[in-house]
Formats: C-alpha cells, sequence, structure tokens
C-alpha cells in the first residue's frame, strides 16, 4: 500500500475514535506513526503536531520542523484523514450508550500504554500481544467483579441551591 494512502487511512480511524471519545488524536496518533510506521518518537510528536495542532500547536510544531522532526507530507495527509474520521465518529456518539464510550476511552488507554511500554523501537509493530492481554485483564476484572455483586457505587445526587433569600 501506497504511504500516502496509509497515512489518510490512519487519519480517518485516528479521527473517529477521537470524534467518538473526545480524546486528542495524539494519543492515537503517535503511537500509530512510532508503532506502525517507524517514526522515532521525536518525529512521531511532531508529525502529530503538524497534522492536528495548527493553529494552536504551530509554534512547537515550527521547532519540531527546525530540528528535523516533522514529515510534513504525512502531518498534511493525516491531517485530512482526520478531518473526515473526526466528522464520522462525531456523528455516532449520539447512538452509542455514554457507559460504553466511557469503556472504550479507557480501554484504549491501557491498550496504548502497555503497547509502548512493551514494544521493541526497532521493530515497526511489536508487542500488540501485551496490550491486548491488558485489555483483556481490565474487562475481565470487570466481569468478575460484576459477577460477584460489586457494583460501583451510584453517583452522588447534587442538592439545589438553597432559595434566594436564605442568608450565611
Amino acid at each position: 500500500m501506497d504511504s500516502g494512502v496509509a497515512f489518510v487511512i490512519t487519519g480517518i480511524l485516528v479521527g473517529a475514535v477521537s470524534g467518538m471519545l473526545g480524546i486528542g488524536g495524539a494519543v492515537m496518533l503517535v503511537p500509530a506513526l512510532a508503532l506502525g510506521f517507524g517514526f522515532t518518537q521525536a518525529k512521531a510528536q511532531g508529525t502529530s503536531l503538524g497534522a492536528l495542532v495548527p493553529p494552536i500547536g504551530i509554534f512547537a510544531a515550527i521547532q519540531y520542523y527546525r530540528a528535523g522532526n516533522l514529515d510534513v507530507r504525512a502531518a498534511g495527509l493525516v491531517g485530512l484523514g482526520f478531518l473526515f474520521g473526526a466528522l464520522g465518529g462525531a456523528t455516532l456518539v449520539p447512538h452509542v450508550p455514554q457507559v460504553w464510550l466511557k469503556r472504550a476511552f479507557a480501554s484504549l488507554l491501557v491498550y496504548v500504554a502497555v503497547r509502548m511500554m512493551m514494544s521493541d523501537p526497532s521493530v515497526k509493530s511489536s508487542a500488540a500481544l501485551p496490550g491486548f492481554l491488558a485489555v483483556g485483564l481490565l474487562w475481565a476484572v470487570w466481569g468478575v467483579r460484576r459477577a460477584l455483586g460489586k457494583k460501583p457505587p451510584p453517583p452522588t445526587r447534587k442538592l439545589p441551591p438553597p432559595d434566594s433569600d436564605y442568608v450565611i
């Protein structure tokens, strides 16, 4: 597959998850560029900034570019894909129960953290299994707790404000 197409598809996927879960795309994009495309950590971060945050992060992106750590072509193509992916993901949000959005977000963070900790920088797609195992373990613990009846406490209810004639 052409790397340009791969960058656009990456942008669409990252954008869709970002749009659905309300996360900054860098949570997924930096690991995708580092693990999937073999970018160094600095180049992945710089390219992520170049793709996601102009004009907010333009000055940081310029610094990464000056240091040779921003792939402008990849940033532009990922940004293009991210535009459409984020729109699609955000469109799905009203149709997904909020509890499942929270669970998906938590699962994604655990997976990314474990995968980045266990990966070998010299191998593009290493350490997928530990990430999947960590997420599986997280869900297994949740399932056992649920089966044993240990449900999380319900949210506390906020009291309405006192009447306006109440003075302290």
